[in-house]
């Protein structure tokens, strides 16, 4: 199977634009494969536009303009993303698409443990551990555990190899794939429905054949996922919610 690889991005520049009184700095980007403008929204490096290599820069400022408030809400959804995980005691937090509530107990002497019970979250705790320690290591795990079997999985589904798994923190996404084969995952996709995880696995699958977003790369991912549209949408109109579940 021949792999293909991303195109090389030329930088073209940076762009300041001024949205409602904030001003951003934007980093242009050509690419000789691109047909149409892309824009790229994230905490850490801030907005990109990837411009095929036609494309006048003259025309990026009213672009931007256009783009404006949407380029603002993404920056927002991305912040939110990256706050730190700090569940509360009778609050709901996700597993698996489920909204659990969450008991804390005291363990002394004691193991730390976190049981899932019905429809609850019941973490014992030692007198020196803390309730956000405990569950984000629980959360990781059991991300690694049916990430990595799913990955497996469908991975065979689509006929393709892949390199390395890797459970990460990410800031502002679910999952991503690079060059090398590896597939990375935030471990927060483990409060996404088994769906809605399978979805993006065959997504990350998918960029091992089409290193792109091309009209053949989304046929790809019909094939083996037809209903992804309802869980791409699933994700963004939960992920602001589930990193706040786990915040503050």
């Amino acid at each position: 199977m021949v792999r293909r690889t991303r195109a090389r991005l030329t930088l073209a520049g940076v762009q300041q634009i001024t949205i409602d009184g904030q001003t951003l700095f934007c980093t242009v980007k050509r690419s000789r494969r691109a047909r149409h403008v892309r824009l790229e929204v994230q905490v850490g490096s801030g907005v990109t536009v990837v411009i095929p290599w036609y494309y006048e820069l003259d025309q990026i400022p009213d672009l931007l303009q256009d783009k404006g408030h949407w380029i603002l809400s993404k920056l927002t959804e991305c912040r939110q993303l990256q706050l730190s995980f700090a569940g509360r005691s009778g609050e709901g937090i996700y597993y698996l698409g489920q909204k659990l509530k969450l008991i804390k107990q005291q363990n002394h002497n004691e193991a730390d443990s976190v049981i899932l019970e019905r429809n609850r979250f019941i973490v014992g705790l030692r007198p020196t551990s803390t309730l956000n320690r405990i569950l984000e290591g629980w959360y990781r795990q059991q991300a690694k555990r049916l990430i990595r079997e799913r990955v497996e999985k469908l991975s065979a589904r689509l006929q393709v190899t892949y390199h390395k798994v890797n459970i990460r923190s990410a800031r502002t996404r679910w999952a991503s794939c690079s060059q090398k084969g590896n597939l990375n995952f935030n471990w927060k996709l483990i409060m996404a429905p088994d769906s809605v995880i399978d979805y993006v696995i065959i997504h990350e699958l998918a960029h091992l054949i089409e290193m792109n977003h091309s009209k053949r790369f989304w046929t790809l991912v019909e094939e083996y996922c037809p209903e992804w549209r309802e869980h791409k949408a699933w994700l963004r109109n939960h992920q602001v919610e589930l990193a706040r579940s786990l915040s503050e």
